[in-house]
C-alpha cells in the first residue's frame, strides 16, 4: 500500500463458494487497523482483494512470470510492486505518475503493455482489483487449509517507471482514444466508514 501511494483504497471481498460480494473504501491507516477482521473474512473463504480509489495513476497487471517482468525492466516498466498470487504467477503495479492519470491514457498504456508481453507467449490481462499480500486465494482449483498458498510480496520500489512520461506524452496527442472494456469503472455504491475497523 505505502509503494502505490494512495490516499484510499477500494477493498473488495468476494465469497469464493456463492460470489457474495463487500465492499470497503479505507485509507490505508484503516485499512491496516482492519487487517485482523480481513484475515478472519479471508479463512472464512472469502477472496480479498484491492484497488485505488479514485483517480489515481497505477495500472495492473496480473499473469506474469519472472521473464516477464525482466522484459518491461528491460524497456523501462520497472514495477513498484510485485505480488506473488500463485508459484509463478506475478501481479505488478506500475506507477504511471504520481499524479491522476486520466482513465482513457491509464486503459491504452496498459492494454498496449500487455499486448506486447502477449507476443511473447505470455497470458496476461489487465486487471483491476489486486491480491493483497498475506492473504490467500479460494479460487477453484486453488489449495485450501494448510496447503493454501498466501499471496506473497515479492519487491516493491514504490517509484515511477521512466517509460511511462514518455509514453503518455505520446498517447495524449492520437485521436479518439477510448478506455478498454476491461478497465472501466465498476457501477454500484462503495460503502464508506469513517472508523478503520469493519464490524
Amino acid at each position: 500500500m505505502t509503494a502505490m501511494g494512495c490516499a484510499q483504497f477500494v477493498v473488495r471481498l468476494v465469497q469464493a463458494r456463492d460470489g457474495k460480494e463487500e465492499m470497503r473504501q479505507w485509507s490505508e491507516r484503516e485499512l491496516l487497523r482492519s487487517l485482523a477482521w480481513l484475515k478472519r473474512m479471508n479463512a472464512r473463504g472469502y477472496d480479498v482483494t484491492l484497488r485505488p480509489a479514485g483517480q489515481h495513476g497505477l495500472l495492473l497487471l496480473d499473469g506474469l512470470q519472472e521473464a516477464d517482468l525482466q522484459r518491461l525492466d528491460a524497456r523501462g516498466w520497472h514495477s513498484a510492486a510485485v505480488v506473488e498470487v500463485q508459484h509463478g504467477r506475478l501481479q505488478a503495479w506500475i506507477k504511471l505518475s504520481v499524479h491522476p492519470v486520466a482513465d482513457a491514457l491509464r486503459g491504452q498504456a496498459a492494454s498496449r503493455l500487455a499486448d506486447d508481453l502477449c507476443r511473447s507467449g505470455s497470458a496476461i490481462t489487465v486487471a483491476e482489483f489486486g491480491a493483497l499480500a498475506g492473504l490467500t486465494c479460494h479460487a477453484p482449483g486453488m489449495a485450501e487449509g494448510q496447503a493454501a498458498r498466501y499471496a506473497l510480496l515479492q519487491a516493491l520500489s514504490g517509484t515511477v517507471a521512466t517509460a511511462a512520461a514518455p509514453c503518455l506524452e505520446r498517447m495524449a496527442h492520437l485521436p479518439d482514444l477510448p478506455p478498454p472494456p476491461r478497465l472501466s469503472m465498476p457501477q454500484g455504491a462503495v460503502r464508506k466508514r469513517s472508523g478503520g475497523r469493519a464490524r
